[in-house]
């Protein structure tokens, strides 16, 4: 039945045990080894205290009875059965060690000296002089004496004959040396107290951290959270790296394993990953907390399009994560996306324009002004027209004619007056030469020309665009009306976020300008206008050659 009743109340305690949550079992477990370890530790020390002790209070005694043995005064006393002078001299000896007892006795055990004056000439109990009075033995022993429980050195005394003729017994009651291991007893309690209440609270503090650190997860979350994760990163069609703060690969998803060249997770995770991208290291800097985004680079003999976000953990910096995929699976789209915008911002212009113009043809009507009416509506069409026919004649690709065109019309919608050199010609454009990577180079040029011109209030804003194909580069000039580059912004032009500009966003064309031109072999020269801006000259090789330098400024 007591079994019974035993077992029940084991498994009442394991089942409460087992819905207590992870950081609780944790502080649990850890407060009890603490326990453990404090009591092991404290029931040692102790033990180990009082039997070092008495060996050291036995080693004293035994020491002092060989002494005393020894003497003079002990052998004539005892030949003379000279009691008083016996007692004399060990009771003044006893007081000065702070021995409990110093018993003389003769051959028969009698007592030729006591503490207690009445116990002289009485025999000697405790039943452990054998040794000491028939062998010639010096030894110690603890037995239940006149004067209760005690730890003895005994000692034969012999006379110059060699006869055995007494003993001495120099005794410490036990529970005087009960008394000092007491005292320690009290302060070793205090220590492994402050050593339990401490670790008590390291526990909680772990245990509190560790939760926090998984966020309240249990075991069972965790296992299910990590196989969701691995899942949901196997199913992504993006590649996805994991850095940390030091630059350190932790994490990689099967489709970045497949896009890089089918890399080994062994010979990439637990690897810097600046020897796998060693010129765009600095994308992937934990210390920038910058996102970027949709940035072109080349790895593995292809072209990536890349997106950087900061990893931040508890309010922390602790590295970045890079998703990435292949430029060729989206060219299509982006081609026919970069058409898009072109097409789009070129009707949103000439919509804005028109309805200027309508409004005006309106008016000049209302107010019977029927030939200034005709007049301003046939400037605008031969105009505009002439740019068209022009375009087509000169430049046949309708890519890069409506990216001109689109550019045209921004042109006059920001009042820049933006000519385009009539000798121009650009009727032989490889196909080999990505289209995207020519409108990426141009549109930014001439983006970054019509910012710098409107910037420089002492001249009007005046972007010139030059073009030819004859030899065997196709060679871009663009030149502005601004106030010019300083020499430390040239010098670090291609860097990314490298910008004059104020406005958040910026910093980016120039650097994917050097990317699209290393990558199609073209080479981009600086030098300064006569004006005070800057001349942008492209320079882009008809035939296919290999990688050239992308950034040669002059």
């Amino acid at each position: 039945m007591l079994m019974k009743i035993v077992k029940n109340h084991q498994m009442k305690l394991l089942a409460i045990i087992k819905k207590l949550s992870l950081h609780n079992k944790l502080a649990l477990v850890s407060s009890t080894l603490i326990v453990l370890q404090v009591a092991g530790l404290g029931i040692f020390s102790i033990y180990y205290l009082q039997n070092n002790l008495e060996q050291q209070i036995g080693s004293k005694a035994l020491s002092v009875a060989q002494s005393l043995a020894n003497s003079q005064e002990i052998r004539q006393g005892l030949i003379n059965r000279d009691s008083a002078a016996i007692q004399k001299y060990v009771e003044n000896i006893r007081q000065h060690i702070d021995a409990r007892f110093i018993v003389v006795g003769d051959s028969q055990g009698v007592r030729y000296s006591h503490p207690d004056l009445k116990k002289i000439g009485e025999k000697m109990v405790g039943g452990d002089n054998f040794k000491a009075l028939q062998l010639g033995q010096s030894y110690t022993s603890k037995a239940v004496g006149s004067l209760g429980l005690s730890l003895r050195g005994k000692s034969p005394v012999i006379s110059q004959q060699g006869v055995i003729i007494g003993l001495v017994s120099v005794g410490y009651l036990e529970s005087d040396i009960n008394l000092v291991v007491n005292k320690f007893k009290y302060t070793f309690y205090y220590v492994f107290g402050l050593v339990l209440f401490a670790g008590a609270l390291l526990t909680l503090y772990i245990s509190k951290r560790y939760r926090d650190e998984i966020f309240g997860l249990e075991p069972e979350e965790i296992a299910r959270t990590y196989s969701e994760r691995k899942a949901v990163l196997a199913s992504i069609l993006e590649g996805i790296v994991v850095i940390d703060e030091y630059g350190i690969v932790t994490s990689v998803n099967p489709s970045a394993l497949k896009i890089l060249g089918d890399i080994d997770p062994d010979n990439l995770v637990g690897f810097a990953v600046s020897k796998l991208l060693p010129e765009y290291h600095f994308l992937f800097s934990a210390e920038s907390q910058q996102s970027w985004r949709d940035i072109e680079v080349a790895a593995n003999n292809q072209t990536l399009i890349m997106t950087k976000t900061p990893l931040v953990i508890a309010g922390a910096h602790r590295g970045v994560v890079v998703t990435f995929r292949l430029k060729d699976d989206i060219v299509v789209l982006s081609r026919e996306l970069s058409q898009v915008q072109q097409f789009s911002t070129m009707l949103r212009v000439q919509t804005h324009e028109y309805s200027n113009k309508l409004n005006t043809i309106g008016g000049l009507i209302q107010i019977g002004s029927i030939d200034e009416a005709l007049d301003l509506i046939t400037n605008e069409s031969s105009g505009y027209q002439q740019l068209i026919a022009f375009l087509i004649r000169t430049v046949p690709d309708p890519v890069l004619a409506g990216l001109i065109l689109g550019k045209y019309d921004v042109a006059k919608e920001r009042n820049i007056e933006f000519i385009i050199d009539t000798d121009s010609s650009l009727n032989e454009v490889p196909s080999r030469i990505p289209r995207e990577k020519l409108v990426t180079v141009l549109g930014n040029l001439i983006d970054n020309a019509f910012d710098a011109s409107v910037a420089n209030q002492n001249l009007m804003p005046k972007v010139l665009l030059s073009m030819t194909d004859i030899g065997p580069d196709l060679i871009f000039e663009i030149e502005d009306s601004g106030s010019g580059i300083n020499d430390q912004l040239l010098k670090n032009i291609f860097t990314l976020g490298e910008t004059t500009k104020p406005d958040m966003g910026h910093g980016i064309g120039m650097y994917l300008v050097n990317s699209c031109l290393k990558q199609i072999g073209g080479t981009l020269s600086i030098t300064k206008a006569k004006t005070g801006g800057m001349i942008m000259t492209v320079y882009i090789p008809k035939m296919h050659s290999k990688h050239l330098s992308g950034d040669d400024t002059k």
